[in-house]
């Protein structure tokens, strides 16, 4: 960019072209008070309190949406700027409350602020009263109007940040405010409650509602957000021993302003009086509160008894996605050093090992091969197998700011209608489980009509001629007839994904759940390969992780057959570096995987459990099954947050820290690691997780060797593979990302070779419906629920607005069946059957219903066999029959 100098109050300066006078300005640390301005946001100019003079001119220009030119000589404080500036602020106050002693916004007004560095007191303006009614319609926001200085930050959030559009401003002249369509309620709008006004808002018109502390707290932590695979950076705000406050970082280019309503929300669980305070013991049919002594000697009895009587495979860790590369890395050598089994799984580990069987043979990528920014820059972008608006909404918000403002085009591949549907120019609503073979007909196109790249394909792919030569075989018509669509949508989708110099692909838990998930990431290879789409700085393969960590939870070792960096168990060299690390002699045969375990008809069933953060009850298909394992153990220990449907069958239950309350890191679904920073102490007796496993470890005899977790992070640095020098002492700025491009570079050091095609198997439909079961079951994510509601469902304010658990049926369906909203049915699988009642959905195709994913033993009607490669059973959807029952069976 040119280079541009300019001088500011006698002081020369320098920037480049296209910079704004405010921007500058800042740059060279020189204030000037804005109200209406903010970097996520583009400048509007709104409050005018950013005047500065231009001294050549005399022109008084406001600084924010006036771009700098060689030579300006501006003056920011002269006397006719600061006489403005006062003017318009007492203009303000003059129609403002007189009520800053009980504003709860306290100190943190912004209007309040300014007021005070110009010396404005006393205000000889007339009052203008603005008499507006306290709206507290919902749990979230508080909305008092009397309050809004008209600077427009929460309706250009809700526009240009989560492209949203619930608010704009309604009426005009002093009536004039920020609304809904109409004024009604934000829960009767399109509103999300992201909390991006709340956030941006300068004055105490918007405010949280329902917090245990207003005003200014006095102090605040920079962390990450434990829900979704997105991993926000938050910054909690701290009173005494509580969070009363849960905003985005400020300045952070990855959150850009905005959370969702789980993470702005969603965080009081941590304060929830069904928390675990001590440890647990089982006696009968109910638990008695003990020391953390007499629990360790109780979990250390139990455990080194069934390992003394029964031999190490006998035993299990189940891990979790939920807790941090640290703990998981410590869980993992307790399996395989304490216990002496590779018997260790987590949460996460069906939906990654689609991802790295599928992504990882063909490009040698093991998850994401970009970052979420470069997303926004690409020239068309393909969603398969998500609501991304609900499974993580920050990158939903990437994508509809591609469409919206940089003209991206969409291609949404989803069978039901998700917020994403408006906005995408090709909508494509394949049956489910046929996506391997749309995918398949899309590259059969590309190359039938030579749009692929040939130089790279010639030059920097392996494997070609031999896919072309079995997509010979597989016409767009046959794709048509598989997959229930028109060719011509087929035939489009194709041209345009081929035609566009910079195509992302960005596929979800429907893709890496389904049993055809590896065929079909395998198939999205293709697609990205074939038009050299994975390398690009604005294209590659974006992965969505259910969970926080549910990819550093994998990368660092929590799998039956991976050691930490993904080194093989059978590797016998890997195996012997970690033996020499670790002085102890390791399993040398791959595990088992957490449903073959709990699964009945092993050779040697499994006896003793160790689950640490996860809820296999709820989270595994066939609850019904897993509680029949878990009861028939010989001994299990739960380490959580709460008394959790798994922990109801334990012998002993430890209880944990949750985010706010320790240290560590996470790895969200791009490979960025975020550092979680203790915000409070502990909630009760519980205890961090990391040190409950070292804790364990010793009393079983085995004592690992840290005493910090500083100790466990210098050792994950140095010896696992994507992880050295991850530098958690650094405060590094958002925009340096010189570890993420290690990573990827050693990513793509693994493949042997160049990056290869791959040969689809056969062509025809994994699964053929069966006549007696003419319905295709999905289980859908609903903001605000998150997962299986282990925290979510704890968290106070969530609860109030979680939407009513209701069976989904398309409108031709339910006629044909004689259905009406409110009616009782009965779902029937080949595996199971439940009650539900009807809501009827326009928006649902013809042969498909949907139950939340929260709904009590919905995983019962899936199937219990093992799908390919150890992989959990699939669970992204199930054949049923419905039957309707009167409302009392």
């Amino acid at each position: 960019m040119q280079p541009v100098t300019i001088t500011i109050n006698q002081r020369v300066v320098s920037g480049h072209a296209g910079m704004t006078i405010l921007e500058i300005a800042r740059e060279s640390k020189i204030d000037i008070p804005t109200l209406c301005d903010d970097s996520s946001l583009e400048p509007v100019g709104a409050c005018r309190l950013c005047l500065v003079e231009n001294e050549q001119s005399g022109a008084l220009l406001a600084s924010c949406v006036t771009a700098v030119s060689p030579g300006m000589i501006i003056n920011t404080n002269s006397p006719r700027v600061l006489e403005h500036r006062k003017t318009i602020v007492k203009l303000l106050l003059a129609s403002h409350p007189d009520a800053c002693l009980v504003c709860d916004k306290g100190n943190r007004c912004r209007l309040r602020q300014i007021a005070s560095t110009m010396n404005i007191g006393f205000n000889e303006l007339e009052k203008i009263p603005q008499f507006a009614a306290i709206q507290e319609l919902n749990p979230f926001i508080t909305r008092d109007m009397a309050k809004c200085v008209l600077c427009g930050k929460c309706v250009r959030a809700c526009r240009e940040i989560v492209v949203e559009g619930a608010i704009d401003y309604y009426q005009r002249g002093f009536s004039a405010h920020p609304a809904t369509l109409n004024d009604t309620p934000l829960e009767r709008s399109p509103c999300t409650f992201c909390g991006a006004c709340l956030a941006l808002c300068p004055t105490g018109a918007l405010m949280e509602k329902e917090v245990p502390f207003q005003g200014t707290t006095g102090s605040s932590v920079r962390t990450a957000c434990a829900y979704c695979g997105c991993g926000c950076p938050i910054t909690l705000e701290i009173k005494g021993r509580r969070v009363v406050r849960a905003l985005p970082t400020k300045g952070d280019f990855f959150s850009n302003g905005a959370l969702c309503i789980r993470g702005g929300f969603g965080y009081d669980y941590i304060h929830s009086k069904e928390r675990l305070v001590a440890p647990l013991i089982k006696e009968g049919d109910h638990f008695k509160k003990v020391s953390w002594e007499v629990a360790l000697k109780a979990a250390s009895a139990g455990l080194n008894r069934v390992k003394s009587q029964f031999g190490p495979d006998a035993m299990a860790v189940f891990g979790s996605s939920k807790c941090t590369n640290e703990e998981n890395y410590l869980l993992q050598r307790f399996a395989r050093t304490v216990l002496k089994t590779n018997n260790i799984d987590n949460g996460s580990s069906p939906y990654n090992l689609a991802i790295r069987s599928g992504l990882g043979d063909t490009t040698g990528y093991l998850s994401t091969t970009n970052l979420l920014e470069a997303l926004e820059e690409a020239e068309l972008i393909l969603v398969i197998g998500t609501d991304l608006t609900v499974t993580a909404p920050r990158a939903a918000y990437a994508v509809k700011r591609a469409v919206r403002n940089k003209q991206a085009k969409l291609i949404l591949i989803e069978p039901r209608q998700t917020k994403l549907a408006s906005f995408a120019h090709w909508w494509l609503r394949p049956e489910p489980g046929s996506e391997a073979l749309l995918l398949n007909g899309m590259a059969s196109v590309i190359i039938e009509e030579k749009l692929f790249n040939a130089e790279y394909v010639s030059r920097l792919t392996e494997g070609f001629s031999a896919l072309a030569d079995a997509l010979k075989s597989f016409s767009l018509e046959a794709a048509a007839k598989d997959t229930h669509l028109p060719a011509d949508e087929i035939l489009s989708a194709a041209r345009a994904y081929a035609g566009a110099s910079k195509s992302a692909i960005v596929l979800g838990p429907g893709i890496t759940c389904a049993a055809s998930g590896i065929e079909s990431i395998k198939a999205l290879s293709n697609l990205a390969l074939l038009t050299d789409n994975i390398w690009c700085s604005s294209c590659g393969i974006y992965s969505i992780q259910k969970d926080n960590n549910g990819m550093g939870a994998c990368e660092i070792g929590s799998l039956p057959d991976f050691l930490p960096g993904y080194q093989p168990v059978a590797d016998l060299t890997a195996r012997n570096k970690f033996e020499r690390l670790w002085q102890s002699e390791l399993p040398a045969n791959p595990g088992l995987s957490m449903a073959e375990a709990l699964s009945r008809g092993k050779e040697i069933p499994l006896k003793a459990l160790y689950v640490v953060g996860e809820n296999p009850v709820l989270s595994l298909p066939q609850p019904r099954q897993t509680r029949e394992a878990l009861s028939s153990l010989d001994f299990l220990v739960v380490q959580d947050l709460f008394l959790t449907e798994t922990a109801a069958f334990a012998d002993v239950v430890f209880p944990a820290a949750s985010f706010a309350e320790k240290e560590g890191s996470f790895t969200n679904f791009e490979g960025r690691i975020n550092w979680l920073k203790q915000a409070i102490p502990p909630y009760g007796e519980s205890l961090p997780d990391w040190e409950i496993v070292l804790r364990l470890a010793k009393e079983m005899g085995d004592q690992l060797p840290y005493s910090t977790l500083e100790q466990v992070i210098t050792e994950i640095e140095e010896f696992v593979p994507l992880y050295e020098g991850y530098d958690h002492q650094e405060e590094r700025p958002s925009e340096k990302w010189s570890h993420w491009e290690e990573r990827r570079n050693l990513a793509f050091q693994s493949l042997a070779g160049f990056p290869r095609f791959s040969i689809p198997d056969c062509f025809s439909p994994p699964h053929k419906k069966p006549e007696e079961y003419p319905f295709c079951l999905v289980l859908e994510e609903t903001l605000p629920f998150f997962g299986n509601g282990t925290r979510s469902g704890k968290a106070r304010r969530l609860k109030t607005i979680y939407p009513p658990l209701l069976l989904k049926i398309g409108t031709d369906d339910a006629a044909k069946l004689a259905l009406a909203t409110g009616n009782a049915v009965r779902i029937s699988s080949p595996f199971s059957q439940l009650n539900a009642t009807v809501d009827i959905c326009a928006t649902l195709p013809p042969g498909m219903i949907a139950l939340p994913a929260s709904f009590p033993d919905a995983m019962d009607l899936f199937s219990p066999d093992m799908g390919k490669e150890k992989n959990l059973p699939p669970a992204s959807f199930c054949y049923a029959q419905l039957e309707r029952v009167s409302l009392d069976e």
